[in-house]
């Protein structure tokens, strides 16, 4: 009987048995094939489970879940970040300290504050975005029938739907109010009209104020795989919703910050903080961060 050690971790979480379920294992060579971390991720059923393996130098985290390998998200990143901290991995930089992550061909860099010494404080990562945007979407009628959602609650937002790629196309829809987004939901027959014209099956539909009190915007990631009341983890959109916001018109050049939850009032909540720098013509440089809660740890045994 062999074992691997797991820590499990709340991702964006303002308080214990919020924000995101992320577990974090620690792997040897042995079992570092990707088919080892599938069916590994399979076991614990979260939308994604992150691993480290100290001894792999080229690439010593990567992001699994029951279906194969994923991209890094915020959540993702946060959580290699916090035990990657724990377990001596990251670089001395003074107040604080920094992890590389490699996703592709980009590096992503991420920024832990000390804490105490136990356990990290809070972090953040940057990034450098180079979006593409299509300006073509369906019309606001076509769109709000495919959400079952009342024309006026998008036609009457400051914004306007966009499909935004950085890491995927999304496709942003703006909405009135949080309580509108919680209500949408994918009418199948008539998204499947739309999806030909959009060229994504992601959406990420936002409002103007909060469901927790505490920040700017409210967010919901939908796609016709989930489940009609299901409210997966944004971080993985961030990049293409902190796009969106530079490329309006009314985001003046300079530094901008910006607060943004998920969840329901019956579900997990998480509370996201970002902030991005607009340089007309340049790229956009953003940063994104939170707080990352240790719920606990164990072993996953094996024969």
């Amino acid at each position: 009987m062999m074992a691997l050690d797991y820590s499990l971790l709340d991702v964006f979480a303002g308080a214990p048995f919020q924000g995101t379920q992320v577990p974090v294992v620690t792997l040897d060579a042995a079992n570092s094939s990707d088919s080892s971390k599938t069916a590994i991720a399979g076991e614990f059923q979260q939308t994604e489970t992150v691993f480290i393996e100290p001894g792999n130098s080229a690439s010593p985290v990567t992001v699994f879940n029951s279906k194969g390998r994923q991209l890094f998200g915020a959540h993702t990143i946060l959580a290699a970040s916090y035990v990657a901290y724990e377990m001596g991995m990251t670089k001395d930089e003074g107040e604080f300290a920094s992890f590389l992550l490699r996703q592709n061909e980009q590096w992503i860099e991420s920024f832990i504050d000390k804490g105490d010494s136990r356990s990290p404080g809070a972090i953040q990562f940057a990034r450098v975005l180079t979006p593409t945007i299509d300006r073509y979407t369906p019309e606001i009628p076509r769109l709000a029938a495919a959400l079952n959602i009342d024309e006026k609650h998008i036609s009457f937002s400051k914004y306007k739907p966009m499909v935004v790629s950085v890491d995927k196309p999304t496709l942003v829809v703006p909405f009135t109010k949080p309580e509108h987004v919680l209500a949408a939901s994918l009418n199948a027959d008539r998204w499947s009209d739309l999806f030909g014209g959009v060229y994504t099956s992601e959406l990420f539909l936002f409002a103007p104020g909060s469901i927790t009190g505490f920040t700017e915007f409210h967010g919901r990631l939908l796609n016709p795989s989930l489940p009609r009341d299901a409210f997966p983890p944004i971080g993985a959109v961030m990049p293409e919703f902190i796009a969106y916001l530079a490329e309006q018109g009314e985001t003046a050049p300079g530094t901008h910050t910006l607060s943004i939850d998920r969840g329901s009032h019956e579900t997990r909540k998480s509370i996201l903080h970002a902030e991005f720098d607009k340089r007309p013509g340049k790229e956009v440089r953003c940063r994104i961060g939170g707080n990352v809660i240790k719920m606990g740890t164990g072993s996953l045994l094996y024969s």
